[in-house]
């Protein structure tokens, strides 16, 4: 059976995240979870860092991969989504595999909406 986590990000590190110690912070709260799927709640961040985001990006997928966990984002704000993206662009090779797309989902209908008309 499949277990379900989530874990609300501002009650950890607030509405403004700035460092990279930060997404450490995150990753031990992942490899102390029993979940099989672990969802980061991004309700109330309303902007990251760069430096958060490509630590963040780099640290999710190699915590998915070495942990065989299922890691999305949810709920987050075109900001935060944008700076994920950004860096995701950056971080991606010419080799990479299709399980390394980012995930990201939203519980309403205009959160999703919002972050379609944001291109």
């Amino acid at each position: 059976m499949k277990h379900h986590s989530t874990i609300l990000v501002h009650e950890i590190l607030g509405s403004s995240i700035q460092t990279r110690e930060a997404s450490s912070v995150l990753m031990n709260r992942v490899k102390n979870n029993s979940s099989d799927n672990i969802e980061f709640d991004f309700i109330l961040v309303e902007n990251i860092s760069r430096s958060f985001a490509d630590q963040f990006y780099f640290d999710k997928n190699k915590y998915a991969n070495e942990l065989k966990k299922n890691i999305v984002v949810s709920n987050a704000s075109d900001n935060v989504i944008k700076m994920l993206q950004a860096v995701a662009k950056s971080q991606d090779s010419v080799n990479t595999k299709i399980h390394n797309v980012p995930v990201y989902k939203y519980t309403s209908y205009s959160q999703l909406e919002s972050f379609l008309l944001s291109f």
